[in-house]
């Protein structure tokens, strides 16, 4: 059995292995796409028939996602490069929608991989609240951050947990605080 940390771990080290930022379009393109090809055959090698590459979304149409595990119902999409990764995350979410809409109706996560500091800039802001309303359309939405010795996924979604619920309990203080002096 393979779990969600080892899919997030081949995907860690195949970025570790082939990623550079080259100053090159054309050979950060090749670097990107050997990275996810690398993460997807690993992928398979380790479990023949679970998990689906490069998965058409709609017959009608030409998006792809990197991996879909077919049997935990969870789409998984890689951005290598810090390029653009907020209008990629983005349009990832609505092929994830549609691929569940058209193909895949038990697909219900989606987990966008890719480098910490990218990952760190989608979990504020807009990404922050796409990221909690994704229950709103059936769907859990998770970034993780790819690093070197990276803290595991799981630990990651715990502390994420965590960062959520402080902060929601600094607000509860703060209305506590203001209904006090009223």
């Amino acid at each position: 059995m393979i779990d969600h940390d080892v899919v997030v771990r081949l995907a860690e080290e195949a970025h570790a292995l082939h990623w550079q930022m080259s100053g090159s379009e054309s050979t950060g393109d090749k670097l990107a796409s050997l990275v996810t090809r690398t993460w997807q055959q690993r992928l398979q090698e380790i479990h023949v028939g679970r998990f689906d590459v490069e998965y058409q979304i709609a017959p009608h149409l030409k998006q792809r996602i990197d991996v879909v595990d077919v049997v935990n119902g969870i789409a998984y999409e890689l951005k290598v490069s810090p390029n653009n990764v907020h209008m990629e995350f983005y349009r990832d979410i609505f092929k994830v929608i549609l691929a569940r809409d058209n193909r895949l109706p038990n697909l219900k996560r989606f987990v966008f991989l890719t480098p910490e500091r990218s990952a760190a800039k989608l979990r504020k802001g807009m990404g922050q609240a796409v990221i909690r309303d994704g229950v709103k359309l059936g769907l859990v939405i998770e970034v993780i951050g790819l690093a070197a010795g990276a803290v595991p996924a799981s630990d990651q979604r715990r502390l994420a947990k965590i960062a959520e619920i402080d902060g929601k309990i600094k607000e509860l203080q703060s209305m506590l605080a203001r209904s006090a002096k009223a």
